[in-house]
Formats: structure tokens, C-alpha cells, sequence
């Protein structure tokens, strides 16, 4: 029990002690001999200075005196200076009257919450149907394929307004132009896509969403 005792002392003193001094290949070699777990060797190895010789034959040669592949990967990425670093402490406050260092700012999170989408439409064509208002239909394709924004009623309140203008040319014929605005007013898309009105509702609801993750 004291051999055993008097063997753990000595191991912890010379950790200690080379973990002062610069290692090189012969050091680590001496601590695997020396029967240190490899964890305790690692992370003398990050903790301390060193030189290494990390040419083929310097590996070869660690790996024969019994280094571990996790020890020569810690001898590796020292030598090239891509050693795991300490985290840095954390600075007290500063005294009564001392000036304190400027805070880092963190990045600016997205906003909360699915954005507010105003709708309005304009209808022309031969049609009877085309001259009512595509606002509903553009609501229920909103409300079915784009769940990550709000319908609004009110424009004032709104962060987007979609505007569809609805030109039936034929009985099967459509042209629908519709055009995406910010909170602002400015126009962040316009496409002219022939086709359902869904389709165009699909294209706003990336441009929002695309737009919405931005801010």
C-alpha cells in the first residue's frame, strides 16, 4: 500500500515538473514509459511548451516506445499550433469608478414570432369571375401553403403586402403578376408567372419567409 502510494506521488511530481520545462519526443517517451495514463499525458502536452519532431521517423519512433495514436495526435496538433486553447477567465468587475471594457455584442437574433401578410389584388378579363376579388383565394392558398406567416386585415400593422393582379385573357388562360413589399414599402420581389394563383402565392411566401430570416 505505501510502494503504491509512494508510486502515485512520484508520477503527479514529475507530471508537475515537466509540465515547467519545454517537452520534446524524448520527454513524452519518458512520461509513456513512466506508465502515465494517456489523458494525463495529453493534456501535459497541451498545458506545456514544446518542440517536436513530427517528420515520419519521429512518429515511428513513438509510436515503438508505446505513445498512443491519441498522444501522438496531441504531439501532432501542438507542433502545428492547433492545440485545443484554455478558455480565457472570466474579467472581475471593475473597481468603483473604473471605466469598464466595452461589452461584445452578441449577433442580432431574428424576429419573434411569423410575420403579418397583407393582401390586396386587382382583377381584369372577359370573365365574370375575374372581376371579383382575389383576395379570399389568395388567403386560403396562404393558409394552406405557407403556415409560416399571419394573415392581416390591417394594412398599417402589416410586415409584407402581397398585391396580385389577376388578368384572365382567356376561359383557361391566366396571367397572374403578383408583387411582394416590405413594412417600408419597398418591393423586395415582382413575378409574372401564367398559372394558378396558388403557384404565385407559393413564390411570395418563399420571398417573405427568405426575407423575414434576414432581419
Amino acid at each position: 500500500m505505501r510502494k503504491s502510494l509512494l508510486a502515485v506521488i512520484f508520477l503527479v511530481c514529475c507530471s508537475l515538473l515537466v509540465a515547467q520545462q519545454s517537452l520534446n519526443n524524448d520527454s513524452v517517451i519518458k512520461l509513456v514509459k513512466a506508465g502515465l495514463s494517456e489523458d494525463l499525458i495529453v493534456s501535459t502536452i497541451n498545458a506545456s511548451p514544446g518542440t517536436y519532431n513530427t517528420s515520419a521517423d519521429g512518429l515511428i519512433a513513438l509510436k515503438s516506445a508505446g505513445a498512443s495514436d491519441k498522444v501522438v495526435s496531441a504531439i501532432v496538433l501542438k507542433a502545428s499550433g492547433n492545440a485545443p486553447a484554455a478558455y480565457a477567465p472570466v474579467p472581475p468587475p471593475p473597481a468603483d469608478g473604473a471605466q469598464a471594457p466595452p461589452a461584445v455584442q452578441s449577433p442580432v437574433a431574428p424576429p419573434a414570432g411569423k410575420p403579418r401578410v397583407f393582401l390586396t389584388s386587382s382583377s381584369k378579363g372577359p370573365n365574370q369571375n375575374a372581376a371579383r376579388d382575389q383576395s379570399m383565394e389568395m388567403s386560403k392558398d396562404f393558409e394552406r401553403d405557407c403556415t409560416g406567416v399571419r394573415i392581416s386585415i390591417n394594412q398599417q400593422m402589416a410586415d409584407y403586402t402581397v398585391a396580385l393582379n389577376h388578368i384572365e385573357v382567356g376561359l383557361f388562360v391566366r396571367d397572374n403578376q403578383i408583387q411582394v413589399a416590405n413594412k417600408d414599402g419597398d418591393l423586395i420581389s415582382k413575378t409574372k408567372e401564367g398559372g394558378s394563383i396558388a403557384g404565385a402565392v407559393k413564390k411570395a411566401c418563399d420571398v417573405i419567409l427568405n426575407d423575414w430570416a434576414k432581419k
